[in-house]
């Protein structure tokens, strides 16, 4: 996953956070699938609003977590790429937003 991907929530899911400290649940609506996140993966979906960046995402995680592992690229990849699978995410990569050049 390049870091200027774009991530976008789907119209179609709602996420809920449950009670401090216990994470949330994401409900796709054609589906009817919860799907539960942790506490970091609840952070992670507050962070989608308006189809961040998975450089943007990293970025925040790095300033907001205080001793963020060495994986963090990886399992925030790992994430993304369950909640793609699951159809809660569209992952729109960056080459395809980048506007042509005028060459036809």
């Amino acid at each position: 996953m390049d870091p200027d991907d774009r991530i976008m929530p789907n119209p179609r899911a709602v996420f809920r956070e449950l009670s401090e400290g216990s994470g949330g649940v994401v409900l796709h609506l054609d589906t009817a699938a919860y799907h539960g996140v942790n506490e970091t993966g609840a952070y992670i979906w507050s962070l989608l609003d308006g189809g961040a960046t998975v450089g943007a995402v990293l970025e925040r995680l790095r300033a907001d977590m205080e001793g963020a592992p060495t994986s963090l690229d990886e399992e925030v990849t790992a994430f993304v790429h369950a909640l793609s699978e699951r159809n809660l995410v569209a992952v729109e990569p960056a080459r395809a937003s980048a506007t042509p050049d005028g060459d036809a």
